[in-house]
């Protein structure tokens, strides 16, 4: 018994590393994919719409359901942005407050969710 458990579990590693050694590039294309897991998770989870993936030297990194930018928007606008306008050849959402200009850049993470980089809400 010990020995099937053993065999299976060398058998479950194994497969698990080769997948992972085949779609490293998917898998790592932003770095250490887990805070992307753990949004991915919570978008899931808690049916969230928007969620803060990470921080990083003033970015901050969302995470929309693939092409759905109005929910960011709509918590934008909460937070006292209006929206401008939409760039689709150069990925970038625009808002306005006061004199500020702010112009967020999304790209398209996996086949089911967007990457939106902008400044905290």
């Amino acid at each position: 018994m010990k020995k099937l458990l053993l065999v299976i579990s060398i058998c479950l590693l194994t497969f698990m590393g080769g997948f992972i050694f085949i779609k490293r590039d998917t898998i790592f294309q932003e770095g250490n994919p887990t805070p992307y897991a753990l949004a991915a998770s919570k978008m899931m989870a808690h049916e969230k719409k928007v969620v803060k993936v990470k921080e990083d030297e003033g970015t901050v990194t969302y995470m929309v359901k693939q092409g759905k930018m109005d929910p960011y928007i709509k918590e934008m606008q909460k937070h006292g942005w209006t929206y401008t306008d939409r760039n689709i050849f150069s990925n970038r959402l625009e808002f306005k407050k006061g004199n500020k200009i702010l112009s967020c850049g999304y790209k398209y993470y996996t086949r089911y969710y967007t990457l939106i980089y902008g400044e905290e809400m």
